[in-house]
């Protein structure tokens, strides 16, 4: 029996909304295959589109929807594991990092499906499959897409719904974050915050009552408790509640802004080393086939050599998102190529410029977006790596074939960060750290963008600066405590320079280093010799080496900030940037050659 091409291997489940069934699709790979009962099959037809955008961070992939014998169908990922409530009623109550990790999973999860514009509406335990890479929400979007004001359009499960799904008002997003909360709870404890049954006394304990929030204690206890608040303009968005959930991510190192503050989180670092919810059935499954063999790497990248940067702008771009205006020369060695914004919730959506149109275009959110000098590369560090327990990755695109592969960096329990494109654009170095936001560096990873192979080297560095490429051709170096240590890529000691200063940037045998106060210094990066000094005008951070001739620095005002070109003087030649100072801190522009 076929549906929509799909050959029907077994049933997976039914419910109120329909039949799943698990099927082989025409490419002989299994699928889940979900045939609903009833509704209008021309709405249901415009709306999967907008199901079909979200993002797979913790989702099962909706593939293909369509229309078999007059019944509406989706075809989604089929996710080998047992939902969240057999998973509870097989082995009972989740606790410590396994229930941590099935917090931000299923978060990571919301904020996706919300950012598409689609509302969940049936958020429960049954709709949380625990799959071999951690837990992914299922039958988004199915009851309804979009936020109802239908009063007598009341679609859910009794004990997961928001009160106001009850009262007859408005049922968007926010009624997501309670079941958000009460699947939490659900998980912690083995019931829901409001009970089971009768279902009119759990309805009752839903608009009148506190909930039951058992064991749950800390800052998962404080989030739900806000989750499952009566009011819905009183819940989060999913987006601010993941913020809250993983704490905040220090960027990599930009050109334009500081680093942000750091935070400290004991919680979810604890969530990020443990083995997940699905352990426990993960070892009694057989290993996935082999993968097909891998296409032929496509060429080396050719190395960049950057233009220098022109005297004066002459052309305004605008950053709508910021506010902020680029100005621009098309003669500039180096553009604008990426960008983060921070604004409002935190939720730290990337963005990079196509060189094609020279737009913007969003790579979702909670990345870290960085280009590589001549753009072929995109390299993108998302939360999504922060959900896996035993690996870390980093993903980057190819621009030239199409092609992104999730790059392995590092096992747990460490992370690598900070990540910096080489001069010539065909390398990717990232400090290696511990989980913490404050951990001290462990060592380094290199990247082949092209092979998608890492070298990773252990280097007893102390202090939690990250690495910058040498001044030398095949060198790294790294300051902490106002000493520059020079290392090869293999992580050997070259030297070690005393009284350095803060290091901003190195190149052709030279260092650039905060010397003293409101002074900037070039010195010898063999012998440490001061070869010039220039005064810094007071308000100006120094933010990196543009060109041969030039260097970046920032400054803020009362009410406008500017990213500034300087000469070898300390002199200002012009101004690359521009814009409101209210948003300085929320965001990281990124200079690279074209």
């Amino acid at each position: 029996m076929m549906i929509g091409g799909h050959r029907i291997l077994g049933q997976l489940g039914s419910g109120g909304q329909g039949v799943v069934y698990l099927c082989e699709s025409p490419s002989g790979e299994r699928v889940a295959v979900k045939v609903l009962r009833g509704g209008d099959v021309g709405a249901f037809l415009a709306e999967s589109e907008m199901v079909r955008r979200v993002r797979t961070f913790c989702t099962a992939q909706v593939l293909e929807t369509g229309v078999a014998d007059g019944s509406p169908y989706i075809v989604s990922e089929y996710v080998d594991g047992p939902s969240l409530a057999f998973a509870l009623a097989d082995r009972g109550p989740l606790k410590g990092a396994e229930l941590g990790r099935l917090a931000i999973g299923t978060m990571t999860a919301l904020a996706a499906i919300h950012r598409a514009g689609v509302v969940h509406r049936d958020f429960k335990p049954a709709n949380v499959l625990l799959g071999r890479d951690g837990p992914r929400v299922i039958d988004f979007g199915i009851a309804q897409l979009g936020d109802s004001s239908a009063a007598a359009d009341v679609v859910g499960t009794p004990p997961y719904m928001a009160p106001e799904q009850f009262r007859g008002g408005p049922a968007g997003s926010a009624a997501d974050l309670f079941a958000w909360g009460a699947t939490i709870v659900c998980a912690a404890t083995g019931r829901p915050p409001f009970g089971t049954e009768p279902v009119p006394a759990v309805i009752n304990r839903i608009l009148t009552r506190e909930p039951d929030l058992g064991a749950l204690d800390g800052e998962l206890r404080e989030l739900v408790a806000v989750c499952l608040d009566k009011d819905p303009a009183a819940r989060p968005t999913a987006q601010a509640a993941l913020m809250r959930l993983l704490g905040e991510q220090t960027s990599p190192g930009g050109v334009a802004t500081p680093e942000r503050p750091r935070r400290s989180r004991a919680w979810w670092i604890a969530v990020l080393v443990a083995v997940g919810v699905t352990a426990a059935v993960v070892l009694t499954r057989p290993d996935p086939p082999p993968a097909a063999p891998a296409a032929p790497p496509p060429a080396a990248p050719v190395p960049v050599v950057a233009r220098p940067m022109a005297a004066t702008s002459t052309v305004d771009v605008e950053i709508e998102t910021l506010g902020v205006t680029l100005h621009e020369n098309p003669a500039d060695g180096l553009w604008a190529s990426s960008y983060e914004d921070t604004q409002g919730d935190g939720e730290g959506t990337g963005y990079v410029r196509d060189p094609a149109t020279g737009r913007f275009v969003s790579v979702g959110a909670m990345t870290e977006p960085l280009v590589s000098p001549g753009g072929r590369f995109v390299a993108v560090l998302s939360a999504a790596r922060l959900l896996t327990s035993d690996f870390d990755f980093i993903a980057v695109t190819d621009r030239t074939t199409g092609t992104t592969r999730e790059v392995k960096t590092l096992t747990r329990p460490a992370l690598a960060r900070r990540p910096v494109w080489s001069a010539d654009g065909t390398r990717l170095l990232m400090t290696a750290t511990g989980l913490e936001d404050d951990s001290p560096a462990t060592g380094f990873v290199l990247v082949d963008p092209v092979t998608g192979t890492t070298e990773t080297r252990d280097v007893a560095a102390g202090g939690d600066e990250a690495f910058h490429w040498g001044p030398e051709e095949g060198t790294l170096a790294r300051e902490t405590g106002g000493t520059t240590t020079v290392y090869t890529l293999t992580g050997e000691v070259v030297r070690e320079l005393k009284d350095t200063g803060d290091l901003h940037a190195t190149r052709d045998g030279l260092l650039l280093t905060g010397c003293a106060a409101g002074r900037l210094c070039l010195l010898d990066a063999v012998t440490g010799a001061e070869r010039r000094r220039f005064p810094l005008a007071k308000g100006l951070i120094v933010g990196g080496w543009l060109d041969d001739d030039h260097v970046m620095a920032s400054r803020r005002g009362k009410d406008r900030f500017e990213v500034v070109l300087l000469d070898l003087d300390g002199k200002q030649t012009r101004v690359l940037a521009e814009g409101p100072d209210k948003v300085f801190s929320d965001m990281r522009i990124y200079w690279t050659p074209r």
